[in-house]
């Protein structure tokens, strides 16, 4: 049996298998790559990894995988392997093999829940599952079914029989111990032990258990495909009868089985340990799976990919049997935060909702008719890319704890509450001349100020970062005229030294309302315009499946040029604000990871030599950009999750700036088509609490199909 070598987290994130020379010419991933992606793939894809787990420790060969198109290996360059059971797998280069990517397997079997790619099986997963069915009724009848993975020319198909042969001849002919000092009643009760515990026998055992074990669980998956393809053909239950809707929610809500589901609550709890109290406190209190909610408010049955939540709001998924375990991260609406009080995350936050309302801006800058005092200026010192800000994050803490501890101890001083409110005033003053009460509208809480940016808490907890959408165009020599108006808004004209200009109107908390670019022959280009109207999102409207991401960060202008300009699978557009705080909407196309970039801690500069690494990217979006002025990509910045929420997100927006910066500096990339936003340890790429690497990242979507535009 070969050996299997699995992550802590994920099952078969990384198998070996005896490789000959055919992988050169099919698809590979590095070591590298697989390193990374073979645990998350796993995780993703857990019942998919148990089945590949089962081939492999059944004996499955390289030569037995075959191309998914059905042609005569070497497969094409972009064309998967797959296993006998219908599963894609890709070679690493270090001749191991991991599951491929989501968007390259013919099915996927997730969480208890199927997704058939283009509703049917392939035909090697319908040929496979038919001999898994063949097999186990031989098995019920007490016969001996073939190997479940039949080798058509590896060495595993011929070796059993060899063996057994050899063994047979040996026990015929060969008298271990003939000529020893061993006693015949010591030799008689060696040979019955060694009879008893025959170890080719057992290797026999265990192989046809395991083969057994693959092919019920093959029978399993066939009659959940089954299944669902059968509901899917239903006519949708009478909503007048909640007694009829309550019985059906076993049969329309796919549930996990029950032989994944330890390993899956150990996982998830170990990821979210003060959400896994809280659900369990209220299992222990009595909770049943018909006491959970859809997550959107609606009806049960849920919609697909709707989560289920308890009472407090922690999202649950239910066994089989009826047991209540906790639902992935992604479907979590609320994190632990540092205070310890529950905040609310994703699209379940105060932002998100409100952006979700699709509610039209009112700010007096968008008013022709409107005026305000203007201030004009020359910009002769920005920041660049190789520089950090003013102000660290650390001393922005230090600062807000000094200031609170005046506040507290200001009680019945008059002239200390003064100096408190002075400092509130103070820590403001890096989003230029915007009052404080207009930034705490809705409840808002200042949680941290850094002189460029202000995180501020709202009354669910979720947290917002405020900062100046303009910062990417204060670029020396512009020169930039700002007409403020009495409501906070603003209207600022930044005109370059090539004399094209770039017009922004922004809301009183800086954000953007309406951008447009005016080439230098007066050519109009609208980038940005949260005045078009958009309808109101509904989650379970929208495709439940994120955009596929990469198997790997494209290396190629080609492949990243391709990885960029897919198109979401949807047909409307939304608003900035709904893209930036709505995961759902974000999700509809993919982003590519900037693998180039590493930072220092606490830091968010980035020294020449990396900025040049960018080369890929900044020519890709130059590209993209001059053939199309109307294009915008969204550069993301996220950090692990170690340290406090609060620090993660200030640092993951000026890192995402900085990126930003860069791109514009060295390669020419028109700030103004760009659009930085940080999210801080909320969407982890590895489901962790530990430091890890891979979560310190940023990344890029092109986002252009997605936004409103009045052009």
């Amino acid at each position: 049996m070969r050996n299997i070598h699995a992550s802590s987290t994920a099952i078969a994130a990384l198998l070996t298998l005896g490789l000959a020379g055919t992988a050169a010419a099919e698809i590979t991933i590095s070591a590298e790559a697989a390193a990374e992606q073979g645990p998350i793939r796993a995780e993703q894809m857990q019942q998919l990894a148990t089945l590949l787990q089962n081939e492999v420790e059944t004996g499955m060969q390289a030569d037995d995988l075959s191309c998914l198109d059905g042609t005569a290996r070497p497969c094409a360059d972009d064309m998967p392997l797959v296993t006998p059971l219908g599963i894609s797998v890709q070679f690493t280069a270090d001749g191991n093999m991991i599951l491929a990517a989501p968007e390259m397997q013919p099915y996927l079997l997730r969480d208890g829940q199927t997704t058939v790619r283009d509703n049917a099986l392939t035909p090697l997963a319908e040929a496979a599952l038919e001999t898994a069915q063949a097999n186990l009724a031989i098995l019920r009848e007490g016969g001996s079914p073939p190997p479940l993975m039949p080798a058509t020319s590896g060495a595993a198909a011929d070796q059993n029989p060899a063996d057994t042969a050899m063994m047979e001849e040996i026990g015929d002919n060969v008298d271990p111990l003939e000529n020893s000092d061993i006693s015949p009643e010591e030799a008689a009760e060696i040979a019955q032990e060694v009879n008893q515990q025959d170890p080719m026998e057992a290797m026999l055992e265990e192989g046809r258990e395991t083969a057994e074990a693959a092919t019920n669980e093959a029978q399993q998956r066939q009659d959940e495909l089954a299944k669902m393809l059968e509901q899917a053909q239903e006519p949708e239950a009478d909503n007048s009868d909640s007694a009829t809707i309550r019985d059906s929610h076993a049969a329309n809500e796919l549930r996990v089985a029950e032989a994944e589901a330890d390993g899956l609550q150990q996982r998830r709890v170990e990821n979210m340990p003060e959400l896994g109290a809280i659900l369990q406190n209220e299992v222990n209190n009595g909770l049943t799976a018909d006491d959970l909610v859809c997550a959107d408010g609606s009806d049960r049955p849920c919609a697909g990919g709707i989560a289920l939540t308890s009472p407090t709001g922690i999202a649950a998924d239910v066994t089989e049997n009826g047991r209540i375990i906790m639902a992935p991260a992604a479907q979590q609406q609320y994190v632990f935060g540092d205070n310890g009080q529950l905040r609310a995350r994703g699209s379940n936050s105060a932002a998100a909702k409100e952006a979700a309302q699709a509610a039209s801006p009112a700010a007096e800058a968008l008013s022709s008719d409107a005026e305000g005092e203007v201030v004009s200026e020359t910009v002769d010192d920005a920041r660049s890319s190789d520089e950090d800000f003013e102000t660290t994050i650390a001393e922005a803490i230090e600062r807000a704890a000094a200031a609170q501890q005046v506040e507290s101890s200001a009680s019945d001083d008059d002239d200390d509450n003064d100096m408190a409110r002075d400092l509130a005033r103070v820590a403001l003053a890096g989003l230029g001349a915007l009052a404080v009460g207009q930034v705490l509208n809705g409840n808002r809480e200042v949680a941290l100020n850094t002189g460029d940016r202000v995180i501020v808490t709202r009354e669910d907890g979720s947290q917002q970062v405020l900062k100046d959408d303009n910062a990417l165009l204060r670029q020396s020599g512009n020169e930039v005229r700002t007409e403020n108006f009495s409501d906070g808004s603003s209207r600022s004209v930044v005109t370059r030294p090539d004399g094209s200009q770039v017009i922004t109107i922004r809301s009183a908390d800086l954000t953007v309302l309406r951008r447009v670019h005016v080439a230098s022959d007066g050519t109009e280009t609208v980038l940005i315009d949260e005045s078009v109207e958009v309808p109101p999102v509904e989650l379970s409207e929208l495709p439940q499946a994120p955009a596929p991401r990469p198997a790997a960060t494209p290396t190629s202008e080609e492949a990243l040029r391709e990885a960029l300009a897919r198109e979401a699978a949807i047909d409307r557009r939304f608003s900035l604000s709904q893209v930036r705080t709505i995961p759902e909407v974000r999700n509809l196309v993919a982003p590519v990871d900037i693998d180039a970039i590493t930072f220092d801690t606490g830091s968010a500069a980035i020294n020449p030599d990396q900025a040049r690494q960018l080369a890929t990217l900044g020519t890709v979006l130059e590209e993209a950009i001059a053939n199309n002025p109307r294009e915008i990509f969204l550069i993301e910045g996220h950090t692990d999750a170690v340290g406090a929420a609060t620090f993660n997100l200030a640092l993951s927006d000026r890192r995402a700036e900085t990126v930003a910066l860069a791109l514009s500096e060295y390669f020419n990339v028109p700030p103004e088509n760009l659009v930085v936003q940080g999210y801080g340890e909320e969407y982890l790429k590895v489901p962790t609490l530990l430091d890890e690497r891979e979560n310190r990242r940023a990344s890029v979507r092109r986002i252009t199909d997605l936004l409103a535009s009045a052009n």
